[in-house]
């Protein structure tokens, strides 16, 4: 009897646990293609948007998932700075390795040529104090070093030089254009190791592309519910990340190739015949948030049914690490949703912690949001992965540590619906 139980015990086991672990095989699967080369970081250099756009939309037919047009996609268009081409920096005629010692400032225009360098190093000038200074050196054919942080946009204001260089100490990490006009001037952010003090001369080779309307699109895709049709939760994420920078590839493993997976896993789940929703469910995979929600935005501007008909939608952006558990942002606003899934939490122990924020406009939650729809944006704690917004956001060291609980805590709280 007991060599019987065990058996039975056994079987089970082994029947269980590649659906438990399935989940993670298949976001694995996705962040790698999500994250490769071929991709472009998913960004707006060699169309690595669409390559992304299309993959995902190929994943939604093979899963079954209904379409709400003739296809996938919901095109629209935004301006885009971009650097397709050479992005090389010499220091006194050391090369400097892009993206690791120096980033370009997105809405930089390109510029080549060999320029002097003129130090100011004294923080406590006010703009005004520095352009005085700048006007004195005449320096419109000389880069201005400073040691200023975060001064991307008042550097911009300057006048009478050739561009700006601005050191870090640590750190370096880019963002996407979002500007719609490139800079007059260029300002790049070098790693203060990586400068000697009062090097004279920098070399520069750097090509930008800049697009009054690039075309881009949303990915979105259905299941209809089997008792409230009429009614959708939506699961929603950014796909897009910062592309490249010249030879400078920025992957975006967390940010956002971590949400996208779990969306197409959540996909995949809910279109087996076992898991069929009560409600209606939405895979929303938006391009554009790193130049400013831009696909969220038009997507609430243009909805392809009525927002009002979104009973709830949840965010998913940078889920790939969980050691301290899950925040949920608007989880304030939202009490009775947060309380259930606080309570399945404490009742499965799936995770450490279960955080509690207020509104923030930080991700692709915030347009729907502002627009009286029901939402939360979810991402992952935990000191495991601190990679942002740099080349070293990569696939392989990405521990997506409590996946599966974070994954079955999700499914858990639709059933309450």
């Amino acid at each position: 009897m007991i060599a019987r139980i065990f058996s039975v015990f056994f079987v089970l086991l082994y029947v269980s646990f590649p659906a438990l672990s399935q989940d993670l095989d298949y976001a694995r699967k996705n962040l790698g293609q999500l994250t490769a080369p071929a991709m472009y970081g998913r960004g707006y250099v060699k169309q690595g948007d669409k390559i992304a756009a299309n993959y995902i939309a190929a994943e939604f037919e093979r899963l079954g998932l209904l379409k709400f047009g003739s296809d996938y996609f919901q095109q629209y268009s935004f301006p885009m700075n971009t650097f397709p081409g050479n992005a090389e920096v010499k220091i006194d005629g050391k090369a400097l390795v892009a993206g690791a010692d120096f980033l370009v400032a997105p809405s930089s225009r390109g510029m080549s040529g060999t320029y002097g360098l003129v130090w100011i190093t004294d923080t406590n000038l006010s703009l005004s104090e520095l352009q005085q200074r700048v006007n004195a050196l005449k320096m419109k054919d000389k880069f201005l070093v400073t040691v200023r942080q975060n001064e991307l946009g008042r550097a911009a204001e300057l006048d009478n030089v050739k561009g700006v260089i601005l050191l870090k100490e640590k750190g370096l990490t880019w963002s996407a254009s979002t500007g719609h006009t490139t800079r007059k001037f260029m300002v790049i952010e070098v790693l203060k190791e990586k400068i000697a003090q009062n090097a004279q001369m920098i070399s520069l080779d750097i090509e930008n592309e800049f697009f009054k309307k690039y075309s881009t699109q949303n990915v979105v895709a259905w299941i209809k519910g089997r008792e409230k049709p009429d009614s959708f939760l939506v699961f929603s994420g950014h796909y897009d990340h910062l592309g490249k920078m010249g030879p400078a590839l920025f992957p975006g493993a967390n940010d956002n190739a971590s949400g996208t997976a779990m969306i197409l896993d959540l996909a995949r789940y809910y279109s087996l015949p076992e898991n069929a929703p009560r409600y209606s469910i939405a895979f929303m995979a938006f391009s554009g948030e790193e130049a400013g929600l831009l696909g969220s935005s038009h997507y609430v501007s243009d909805p392809l049914f009525p927002l009002k008909s979104i009973r709830f939608l949840i965010n998913l952006d940078m889920v790939g690490t969980g050691s301290k558990g899950i925040k949920v942002v608007n989880g304030a606003s939202f009490e009775k949703e947060f309380n259930t899934l606080s309570e399945i939490n404490k009742q499965k122990a799936y995770l450490a912690d279960v955080g509690k924020r207020g509104p923030s406009a930080h991700s692709d939650h915030h347009p729907f949001f502002e627009k009286g729809v029901p939402a939360v944006f979810i991402y992952t704690t935990g000191d495991e992965f601190k990679e942002y917004h740099n080349i070293y956001d990569v696939p392989d060291k990405l521990p997506f540590t409590r996946y599966n609980e974070l994954f079955h805590l999700l499914t858990d709280f639709v059933k309450t619906f």
